[in-house]
């Protein structure tokens, strides 16, 4: 019956535990940092974050960050305390041979955490997204605001221009013909004079 009874008894379940990579050597793929970390216990679950291209602003091939969960806690708290400042090591003609890890044991910290923090991120990065569009449709309609607003602008002024011209063609008319009643009048005396002379003088003669 006891020993029923200590085999009925359920083992106790490792809690999983989660380290921080706070620096991921260059050049270190996922595959290789598995296999890394694999080799002080269980690793469930790995993320890597990736970095952004400075030029383009893409994820690039490099990562700046990442998250490992071991199945022990233990093994997760041992793997932080042991290795957080070493060297990277492996094979000496590697890219990441000297470089050191900086690693941190996340207390209390549960993958479903980091899912949340994906989850934020991605908000956020939507929210800017639309914060971005909406800065262009603004821009766009005060570019064309603009355009509208010097279009009503020039035609405005050439119509005034017309109204201008118009104007001085109306207002020339009267001294022309006013012009053509001097001459005519000029004409008539030039004529009346010739007669009166032609008639006196020949009265006198």
């Amino acid at each position: 019956m006891e020993a029923s009874g200590v085999r009925g008894i359920p083992k106790k379940v490792k809690k999983p535990g989660v380290i921080y990579l706070n620096y991921i050597p260059r050049y270190m793929t996922v595959k290789k940092v598995r296999e890394h970390f694999s080799e002080f216990g269980e690793v469930r679950r790995l993320f890597l974050k990736p970095e952004k291209s400075k030029k383009s602003g893409k994820p690039s091939k490099f990562f700046s960050e990442g998250w490992v969960e071991f199945a022990s806690k233990k093994v997760a708290k041992r793997v932080a305390e042991c290795l957080n400042g070493a060297q990277v090591g492996g094979k000496r003609h590697s890219p990441y041979y000297d470089a050191l890890w900086s690693i941190k044991y996340l207390h209390k910290f549960q993958w479903s955490n980091l899912n949340e923090r994906k989850a934020y991120e991605k908000a956020r990065k939507e929210q800017r997204m639309r914060a971005e569009i909406a800065q262009v449709k603004r821009e766009v309609n005060f570019y064309t605001k603009g355009v509208e607003k010097m279009k009503r602008l020039k035609k405005h002024k050439n119509e005034n221009e017309v109204n201008v011209t118009l104007n001085n063609q109306i207002l020339s008319k009267p001294f022309k013909a006013e012009n053509k009643v001097n001459d005519d009048m000029q004409a008539t005396d030039e004529r009346n004079s010739l007669l009166l002379r032609q008639v006196f003088g020949n009265s006198s003669a």
